[in-house]
């Protein structure tokens, strides 16, 4: 009896031993912490403005123009958008993706380049510019609608990646001719919020 107690002892030992080096678990889908884009509290500051924040996967918030050349980022871990307008002269959005990889996040930026130069027509005037110094790589992004008798809507966006985080931040006007002053706003943001990508990623 002594004999068969210790075997079956052995036995339970060595099944314990195998399972103990099984593979861990697969790590959870990062998440966005609450309150971590810089205009998430804005809401209830602006009574004359629309403003909405939503966790809901949504497209990326530039290309208005033409949506069909936005990249999908329908695999992305998280994601949290600020939308606002005031009237249907101005729209802007704020707006962080987490895409699975680094390399996730590079091919968005490429086909973000790749979209806003195949949008351009002969009635919308489309410029991408590299942001130096500014995240992994960033680019500004200008739309703006054009015809003999006068300037139409404009759009500019400014774009970071860091790691595998894509931040947006984009403004739509009805009228006016884009000029650099009108990136100043929104690169201070881009500028101010880049360094927390890496929190909300989760990585750097």
């Amino acid at each position: 009896m002594i004999k068969l107690t210790l075997a079956g002892v052995a036995g339970a030992v060595l099944v314990f031993g195998a399972t103990a080096t099984a593979p861990a678990f697969a790590a959870a889908p990062r998440e966005i912490p609450k309150g971590f884009l810089k205009y998430e509290h804005k809401k209830a500051q602006h009574e004359h403005m629309g403003w909405e924040v939503t966790d809901k996967a949504q497209p990326l918030a530039l290309l208005t123009d033409c949506p069909s050349k936005r990249p999908s980022v329908r695999k992305a871990e998280d994601s949290r958008t600020v939308n606002a307008s005031g009237d249907s002269d101005y729209r802007f959005a704020e707006q962080v993706v987490i895409m699975p990889s680094p390399a996730g996040a590079q091919q968005v930026m490429k086909r973000l380049v790749t979209g806003a130069a195949s949008c351009a027509t002969k009635k919308l005037a489309t410029k991408t510019t590299s942001a130096a110094k500014l995240g992994d790589e960033a680019f500004t992004f200008s739309a703006q609608n054009v015809s003999k008798q006068s300037l139409g809507g404009a759009e500019r966006a400014v774009v970071v990646r860091k790691g595998s985080a894509v931040l947006v931040y984009s403004e739509f006007t009805a009228y006016g001719k884009i000029g650099k002053h009108d990136f100043t706003t929104l690169l201070a943001d881009a500028r101010a919020m880049a360094p927390r990508l890496c929190q909300a990623a989760g990585e750097c």
